[in-house]
């Protein structure tokens, strides 16, 4: 069982509008903004990231071709099913062409964007102090298609799946990031979308960090092991911990508990059925072992915590909607340690 006593800080929430996962089942007028510059997904890079070069002779050993990206944060877009998918995407100052560095995908909640995500957690801080690369996604009418929610996403049965697994291959390409080094996080409904892609495919992750979010496919069948980091507050108006509709959700869904969610995970990555227990102030950490390829599963629960991302930056307009942030937890600084310990 692994402890993870570093899991302190402090915790503020999650977005402007940054309903729950279970979002409502509307539109908005706010619209991500425009992406540049527009990639297919699976084509090559236009700065041709890793596209091997001969010189024109066949028999020559095919060298890859110089990457060339800019660093600090800017915006993207692939292709994929029919539709422009956009993203943001920050790469620390320190990166060069030679680098390997960690990748993170961090999905935003439901209502929320990949600026907003951005801004809230301040991840780009931590991934320039750190040095890895971390990308934040749009989900469609900013939902995601996390199984049993939430919103347009879950409505038109948008393959969210098939978009990350796209946008992971096309950063691999033009991005000097370890395939072995993957790692999705989310809140909320992208915590949701963490926990399903990691399970649908856990060839492409090393580890997933859902914060304030639940297992909402029926069935986790990996191909690989996947280590997991899970965080949610016991007092979570907007997804209760328990399972079932909040007294602050807006959609009517009724949400799987965590008990349920680590059920479902740890069966499917065939974990140990007896975990094991401490605590340390707020924090109560439960870790399984004996996880597909050597893997664990740990879920921490902040006592007293609600909704929002525990370390972030929230307006305090939006309390009505996600409550009082809790003090106990800075979750990007957990998550990012939690990852480069893998």
């Amino acid at each position: 069982m692994r402890n993870v006593h570093f899991l302190v800080g402090v915790a503020l929430v999650a977005a402007p509008l940054l309903f729950l996962a279970g979002c409502r089942e509307r539109g908005s007028d706010e619209r991500p903004a425009p992406a540049s510059p527009s990639v297919s997904a699976g084509s090559p890079s236009p700065a041709g990231g890793g596209t091997p070069s001969t010189d024109g002779n066949p028999a020559a050993t095919p060298t890859p071709r110089r990457l060339q990206f800019d660093t600090g944060t800017t915006t993207g877009t692939i292709r994929h099913d029919g539709l422009e998918r956009s993203y943001r995407l920050f790469v620390p100052a320190g990166a060069r062409g030679d680098s390997n560095l960690a990748l993170v995908v961090a999905l935003h909640g439901g209502l929320g964007t990949g600026d907003q995500f951005a801004e809230n957690s301040r991840f780009e801080d931590t991934a320039e102090t750190e040095g890895f690369v971390v990308v934040f996604p749009n989900g469609v009418d900013r939902t995601w298609n996390a199984g049993a929610c939430c919103g347009g996403a879950r409505r038109k049965d948008i393959d969210d799946v098939g978009f990350l697994a796209a946008l992971i291959e096309h950063l691999g390409a033009t991005l000097p990031v370890s395939r072995e080094r993957v790692f999705v996080t989310g809140h909320s409904n992208g915590a949701m979308m963490a926990f399903r892609f990691a399970c649908e495919r856990s060839d492409m992750v090393a580890a997933a960090a859902p914060v304030a979010g639940s297992l909402e496919v029926p069935v986790c069948a990996p191909a690989t092991g996947v280590d997991l980091l899970a965080i949610h507050g016991d007092s979570d108006r907007n997804h209760p911990i328990e399972g079932g509709e909040g007294t602050r959700s807006i959609s009517g869904v009724s949400y799987v508990s965590m008990e349920e969610s680590m059920r479902r995970w740890t069966a499917g990555f065939g974990c140990d059925t007896q975990p094991a227990t401490t605590t340390e102030g707020a924090l109560t950490t439960t870790t399984w072992g004996g996880c597909a390829d050597g893997r664990t599963a740990s879920l921490i629960v902040i006592a007293g915590a609600d909704h929002p991302w525990p370390g972030g930056v929230m307006p305090s307009r939006t309390t009505a909607l996600q409550g009082v942030p809790s003090q106990e937890l800075d979750a990007t600084r957990a998550v990012w340690e939690f990852f480069a310990s893998r």
